[in-house]
């Protein structure tokens, strides 16, 4: 009978240990199986660097050792494990420790949740302050460009007086003395007359024809009766208004030599070259 109680009652207190419903965690412990059953465990507190829990173990020396160990549910832990925790900590003071512990999480996710915030947060206005700075220096590139244009407008009018100002001034040259040049010396007139020059010409028409699709009048020349000067009109309705015997003033690019003749190119009626 007293050996059948002796069995019974170990089997109850098993049964129990067995059957503890409080939340308890799982504990590594290194070589923690390989010490004496009197060793005696003091929870020392939770660590946030390695997220854990730290113990110390008193061993047969009286040498306290330190263990660090994770805290998971009753399901992924042992029996030895719970009876292990048990020996630890009584149900309170482990109750109150994974209620911190569950505080503690919480308060990791949502100082977590607060940090990702405020990275969104600075993200967005770094996008914003980005976008501002991109819109401010496209406002200072078209203030630039808008400057340049109007620098290049303000030059090209300049310009364009100038070169009106400089024909204006123009001295027309005679048919005649031109053909005379030539007729002398055609080195020194090229020289006197250069060829890349702008003319304004004067003089009486005799002719005017179209020649190869192009309008021409012809000017008369009293020193030379087989050569004279002609000059093609780059207006066809310049040239219908020129009648034989008109006096004419004209303004040409420049002028060539043809067969004796004095040939002035591209040119235009003095009196039409500003009119717009």
């Amino acid at each position: 009978m007293n050996k059948l109680f002796l069995t019974i009652i170990p089997l109850l207190l098993l049964t129990g240990c067995l059957s503890i419903n409080e939340q308890v965690g799982e504990t590594f412990f290194t070589d923690i199986w390989a010490r004496k059953a009197d060793d005696a465990y003091v929870y020392v507190g939770y660590d946030e660097k390695t997220d854990s829990d730290i113990f110390k173990v008193r061993d047969g020396r009286e040498t306290m050792i330190n263990h660090k160990a994770l805290l998971v549910t009753p399901s992924e832990g042992t029996y030895k494990d719970r009876r292990l925790i048990k020996q630890i900590l009584n149900e309170e003071s482990f109750n109150l420790l994974m209620k911190q512990r569950r505080e503690l999480a919480q308060a990791r996710i949502l100082q977590e949740q607060k940090l990702e915030e405020q990275r969104k947060q600075q993200q967005i206005q770094q996008k914003k302050k980005k976008a501002a700075e991109q819109e401010r220096q496209r406002q200072i590139r078209l203030a630039e460009q808008e400057r340049q244009r109007q620098i290049r407008l303000a030059n090209q009018k300049r310009a364009e007086e100038e070169r009106r100002e400089k024909i204006l001034k123009m001295q027309p040259v005679i048919c005649d003395e031109m053909v005379t040049a030539l007729n002398e010396n055609e080195v020194r007139a090229i020289r006197l007359y250069p060829l890349n020059k702008e003319y304004r010409v004067a003089g009486i028409a005799t002719d005017i024809n179209v020649t190869f699709g192009d309008a021409v009048v012809h000017l008369k020349s009293d020193v030379d009766f087989f050569n004279g000067c002609f000059a093609d009109i780059t207006s066809f309705d310049e040239a219908e208004t020129i009648n034989k015997g008109d006096s004419i003033d004209l303004f040409c690019s420049s002028w060539r030599e043809t067969a004796g003749s004095v040939g002035f190119k591209k040119c235009r009626l003095f009196s039409q070259m500003f009119k717009n």
